[in-house]
């Protein structure tokens, strides 16, 4: 007793030296460990588990159990499988639909899906996941559900590129009929209105006034579109310069800003080459 009295300094001074250099030692650059490190490190590790043990004990008895941990993991992942659910079921209205569609059709067709579109192109093309292998071809033309969308200006083995019909190479030759009450005008499809965002049809006899509302289709005097296939309806017309033909604005059945499910028409390769 005496002894730790009279050096009590001496032991203090010797202790703080100690730990200054098992300071130093622990921070120094090392690839090693110790076995006082690992001493003291299973020990704190033996002491977390000692004293965590318990609680886990008592966590596990009044917790929440596996199967209500289980049910609260589902229910977080509702709001994904409800997202999922609507997202299936309007993709199975649109196949219902366009089956539906495709059923009534009087020509033969290939369903296809828009796979791709470049916002910089919006509207003038897309790509879908159909091509050779399925039967297509250049040249083809391309419907919605609703009405004429474009035609086919590039096919690969297995996908295809469409070009909409309005872009200027796309409109060439496309022959069209209005429907004005009992009587039918013909004329061509010259241009894309992207102020109005309707077609121009030009070359209209000037032979009776237009009615507003008029249906427009394809007239099938080209092998390319067949006869029928609705383009759009007329919302006003204008007479040329000289008062001899009159130009029709037509508003497109299809969106050609919501494009999913279309339908590329079969055509026979040796009159889509003619049609070239």
């Amino acid at each position: 007793m005496n002894f730790f009295s009279k050096n009590r300094m001496i032991l203090i001074i010797f202790s703080v030296i100690l730990l200054i250099l098992m300071i130093g030692f622990s921070v120094s650059d090392r690839t090693y460990t110790t076995k006082a490190e690992m001493f003291v490190g299973d020990s704190v590790a033996s002491s977390q588990k000692a004293i965590g043990g318990p609680f886990n004990v008592i966590g596990s008895i009044f917790g929440p159990s596996k199967k209500e941990k289980e049910l609260e993991a589902k229910l977080d992942m509702l709001p994904q499988l409800e997202a999922d659910v609507k997202r299936l079921e309007e993709e199975n209205n649109k196949l219902k639909e366009a089956l539906d569609v495709s059923s009534k059709l009087d020509y033969e067709t290939i369903n296809a899906r828009v796979i791709s579109r470049s916002p910089d192109q919006w509207l003038n093309s897309f790509t879908i996941d159909k091509g050779t292998k399925d039967g297509i071809s250049e040249g083809m033309a391309v419907t919605t559900p609703k009405g004429l969308i474009g035609v086919v200006k590039r096919a690969n083995g297995s996908s295809s590129f469409v070009e909409l019909i309005t872009t200027d190479s796309a409109k060439k030759n496309i022959s069209v009929e209005i429907h004005n009450g009992d009587k039918k005008h013909y004329g061509t499809i010259e241009n894309y209105d992207e102020d109005t965002n309707t077609l121009v049809v030009g070359n209209i006899v000037n032979d009776g006034k237009i009615k507003e509302g008029s249906k427009v289709y394809t007239s099938g005097l080209t092998s390319i579109f067949p006869e029928g296939i609705i383009v759009g309806e007329v919302v006003d017309t204008e007479n040329d310069s000289y008062g001899l033909s009159q130009n029709a604005n037509v508003k497109m059945e299809s969106d050609t800003n919501d494009l999913d499910m279309i339908f590329v028409i079969k055509q026979d390769p040796k009159t889509a080459e003619d049609d070239k």
